[in-house]
């Protein structure tokens, strides 16, 4: 019976616990009951993988892309709106899959002032939602536009993208900086 256990342990790939085991050798034909394969486990060291809770994973900040200073040191007060904006990333599951959902919110009104959404998780949601918020609120010069270091955010293309009413390299005088 230890021989069997060991075989069925081995065949999961260590994955199964004393339930399945148990099970399976029910359906070999071979009786016995479920502490008895819980024993003889315990006795042999055999003990089932557990499968820990699986997460997305929306920073990914092991890159090589060069990252911008943190200026906003975690100073999350703004004395007037359209001067300091914060963005992220955040996924929603769904029955057809993930949506990622690409927001930027203005420090000082705690309201979201640009977002979009998508199927993927790329540079190009993350300029559409800086695309939106600019179109929407028009900031002044000198903005501060503060994320993580996830490489969608330190992409050339973000940092370095022409803006759609000057030509010049950070025309929209955005300072992009990072956590």
């Amino acid at each position: 019976m230890s021989k069997l256990i060991r075989y069925v342990h081995a065949e999961s790939r260590q994955r199964c616990g004393s339930s399945r085991i148990y099970t399976e050798v029910q359906a070999q034909g071979i009786r016995c009951g479920r502490k008895r394969v819980a024993r003889l486990m315990h006795q042999a060291g055999l003990r089932g993988k557990c499968k820990g809770r699986w997460r997305i994973c929306t920073t990914e900040s092991k890159h090589k892309l060069p990252v911008a200073e943190n200026v906003l040191r975690q100073y999350l007060m703004a004395e007037q709106p359209n001067t300091k904006w914060v963005a992220d990333i955040t996924y929603i599951p769904t029955d057809k899959g993930w949506l990622y959902l690409a927001v930027v919110m203005d420090v000082f009104s705690r309201k979201v002032v640009g977002w979009a959404m998508d199927a993927s998780m790329t540079t190009q949601l993350v300029e559409r939602a800086l695309d939106a918020a600019l179109v929407t609120r028009q900031p002044p010069p000198g903005l501060l536009h503060h994320s993580d270091r996830g490489s969608q955010y330190a992409s050339y293309e973000l940092a370095c993208r022409p803006s759609r009413r000057r030509s010049a390299c950070a025309a929209a005088a955005i300072v992009t900086t990072m956590l």
